[in-house]
């Protein structure tokens, strides 16, 4: 499966995890986390569809050592060959998460070694409202 609600019980368990998949992306999440809510299904959604060639993990922080690099939830943290190559603070607003998990899996699925980032779509804007006509004389 593209996706694990892992509970992880020790740092060997977490790096044979890393060890076992050439290419993982970990958010890290909490209960507490105002944030954190509504962004596990569309991870999911992302990991799903690009199951087979990135292992997608979602990890709660209560549950989990400590891990290095992961001060604040949520985090992502994308590693290649078990090495971190991303460390990402933070998510998007909800009205663009599947946007960015997606674009977020192609772009380490695709083999891209650099950090990632996401360009928020362009939002049509209205026109200025005409000017106001002009103020009767006094």
């Amino acid at each position: 499966m593209g996706i694990a609600n892992a509970v992880i019980n020790d740092h060997n368990e977490y790096q044979q995890m890393l060890d076992e998949h050439p290419l993982v992306i970990a958010l890290f999440t909490a209960q507490s986390c105002h944030a954190c809510m509504g962004v596990a299904p569309r991870f999911n959604r992302a990991a799903e569809v690009h199951e087979g060639r990135v292992k997608g993990l979602i990890l709660d922080t209560a549950q989990t050592p400590k891990i290095d690099g992961v001060s604040g939830t949520p985090t992502l943290v994308v590693y290649k060959n078990a090495q971190v190559v991303d460390n990402i603070k933070g998510v998007v607003d909800p009205e663009y998460q599947d946007s960015y998990f997606e674009q977020l899996f192609i772009h380490y699925a695709n083999g891209h070694s650099g950090s990632f980032t996401f360009d928020l779509p362009q939002v049509p804007t209205a026109p200025a409202s005409p000017a106001a006509p002009p103020l009767p004389p006094r």
